[in-house]
């Protein structure tokens, strides 16, 4: 679903944000894309929705080059970034609409669509109140449902429960997995919140300073870590550490 091949960003003066990235996400991966702060995580998150051009490297999207079909890929994804604003005197059934006009979902089809979106995510009884009286939460699930509006194949979601109380953590996290187990959803999410990625994520790659340094299955990745962590059951949060607190990290450790 997506395949990035030594993708780089190397800004006017001369640092390097992505350095020779490889990631490989499957159909039907809920993928865990984690490093510490300035690791290059929403940078990449940036290449691979096509708003920023990478220097180097090649990005392919359900077996499209982002470089040639940009504009078709788009139509194939959805996207909640870690920054986003709100129109917040429409109400949340008016904000969807908007976005749907704007995704060229069907006038026939943007009623129930709008209805349904709402619905997955929790707002149908909010529907009619204006986003500025939303809780953060409610604001959250309303990305969401933004992201999924037009049915995409994949989407994105940089810090998805950044500021939530552990009771809205545990709704969006529910909402990912209905999304991806009932809709059949491919979903890239970055978080700080390590258990979180942990419960939720079946594959998961780990960056540090724009370099990747491990990536694979959850289970997998757990278990090889074993002996050089000297447990027999070591956490998602002990590989994480151990691989960005080391200068130098590569696959040679495993």
């Amino acid at each position: 679903m997506i395949v990035a091949e030594k993708l780089t960003k190397r800004y006017a003066n001369g640092f390097i944000a992505v350095n020779e990235l490889q990631l490989h996400v499957k159909k039907g991966d809920i993928y865990g894309f984690l490093g510490p702060n300035g690791a290059g995580k929403t940078t990449t998150i940036r290449m691979l929705t096509g708003l920023l051009t990478p220097s180097e490297g090649r990005i392919h999207i359900q077996g499209m080059d982002i470089g040639d079909q940009v504009a078709k890929i788009k139509q194939h994804i959805g996207v909640l970034p870690e920054s986003h604003g709100y129109y917040e005197w429409m109400t949340g059934m008016e904000y969807l609409s908007l976005f749907a006009d704007l995704y060229g979902v069907g006038k026939k089809l943007k009623k129930s669509r709008v209805s349904e979106v709402l619905e997955s995510v929790g707002l149908s009884d909010k529907s009619h109140i204006s986003v500025g009286q939303y809780s953060r939460g409610m604001r959250q699930r309303l990305g969401i449902a933004k992201a999924i509006v037009h049915e995409p194949s994949i989407i994105f979601l940089d810090e998805p429960t950044l500021g939530l109380d552990p009771q809205g953590q545990k709704d969006i996290q529910s909402i990912i997995r209905d999304l991806n187990q009932r809709k059949q959803i491919t979903i890239f999410i970055t978080s700080h919140l390590l258990k979180e990625i942990s419960e939720i994520c079946n594959r998961v790659a780990i960056v540090n300073s724009g370099k990747l340094v491990e990536e694979g299955e959850l289970s997998s990745l757990l278990y090889g870590y074993r002996d050089l962590l000297g447990k027999e059951n070591p956490t998602l949060e002990e590989v994480f550490f151990f691989l960005t607190n080391r200068e130098v990290v590569g696959r040679e450790h495993m």
